[in-house]
């Protein structure tokens, strides 16, 4: 069968630091060539081969005449691409998928990012084949209008990558991984461990999005010193480093995040997460388990006190049973397959 993958061009397959989707563009890529598939990636600039046709394309600048140009070139090459696949595996923008809507190739839409309540829709304007639609998790979804149409797959962790610590390495601290922004919850982070009397690590990037510059320097730039760290961009040596250290990982999101991947990858590491109880987290972390679940700051300062409860080999194993590789690229071998049969 031949697939072919499209991803956004903002970041490279596989990505060097940051990018959550575009790694699981490269793991959903490198198992299905495993698996016998003929691979073709439509991505962008420093993007890998996997084995059959790499197609490279530019992000636009903020310029209208960029982005319309842009938009048009992807048409042709998508639409020439797709002529030659059996199904077309979307983690890209569904805008730029104009001219493949007027074919009759089965797309399946990978979403990565909150839904709006409007892409369904806006597919489903376009075409009337039985495309599919995935998730990374059940609340990802469970406000859509949609709701029914979409699959669940959980996004996977590669255990090889990622070192098992039965205990953290001394001086041990807590660890914030994400994005320097306040939907993340950095700032709660940084309260949690002030009120603790424990050391924050915080690794991540700075995007460039609106406020956000703003944001690191009036509330996160004054409270880094001694016992709260910047360490910037990571990649998957850095990571390991970083969760060879830590006592427990905290998550406070604040928005309604898709899934979570820096959580798996932490307690794949062993450490225990500490998260807000909001959006995916339940389905991802364990209550008592491989961590705790929390509403307020006041019952992550409790958590942090009951880490030694964990245990860390629980986490290990947990996430050898919900989020391995393997079971991920079943999931989407699955999907492909039923795809296929309705086209």
């Amino acid at each position: 069968m031949r697939i072919l993958m499209i991803a956004d061009p903002f970041v490279p397959v596989p990505p060097v630091t940051y990018g959550g989707s575009e790694r699981d563009v490269d793991i959903q890529c490198r198992g299905l060539l495993e698996r016998g598939y003929s691979v073709h990636l439509l991505a962008g600039p420093g993007s890998k081969n996997y084995g059959g046709r790499l197609t490279v394309h530019h992000a636009p600048n903020s310029a209208l005449a960029s982005r319309a140009v842009r938009k048009i070139w992807f048409q042709f090459l998508s639409l020439r691409h797709a002529a030659k696949a059996d199904v077309i595996v979307n983690h890209g923008r569904l805008d730029y998928l104009e001219a493949v809507y007027r074919t009759k190739k089965p797309v399946i839409h990978w979403f990565h990012t909150p839904l709006t309540g409007r892409e369904v829709s806006y597919v489903l304007s376009r075409r009337r084949s039985g495309d599919t639609f995935v998730a990374l998790s059940r609340s990802h979804c469970a406000e859509d209008s949609h709701a029914r149409r979409f699959k669940v797959v959980f996004n996977p962790v590669e255990l090889s990558t990622i070192p098992y610590y039965a205990q953290p390495l001394q001086p041990s601290y807590l660890l914030f991984l994400g994005r320097a922004i306040s939907s993340k919850g950095v700032h709660l982070a940084i309260e949690v461990a002030k009120r603790t009397g424990k050391k924050l690590v915080i690794g991540g990037i700075l995007p460039n999005e609106p406020g956000a510059a703003a944001f690191f320097e009036q509330v996160i730039k004054p409270q880094l010193g001694p016992n709260c760290e910047w360490v910037g961009p990571y990649d998957n040596e850095k990571r390991a480093r970083l969760l060879a250290g830590a006592s427990a990982l905290l998550f406070p999101i604040q928005a309604p995040e898709a899934f979570g991947l820096v959580m798996v990858e932490a307690m794949a590491a062993g450490v225990p997460v500490i998260a807000w109880r909001r959006a995916s987290t339940p389905e991802v972390v364990e209550e008592g388990k491989t961590g705790f679940l929390c509403d307020s700051v006041d019952e992550m300062e409790v958590a942090v006190g009951q880490i030694g409860l964990i245990d860390r080999a629980e986490c290990r194993r947990s996430m050898e049973r919900r989020f391995s590789v393997a079971s991920h690229l079943d999931r989407l071998e699955l999907l492909l397959k039923e795809a296929h049969l309705k086209s």
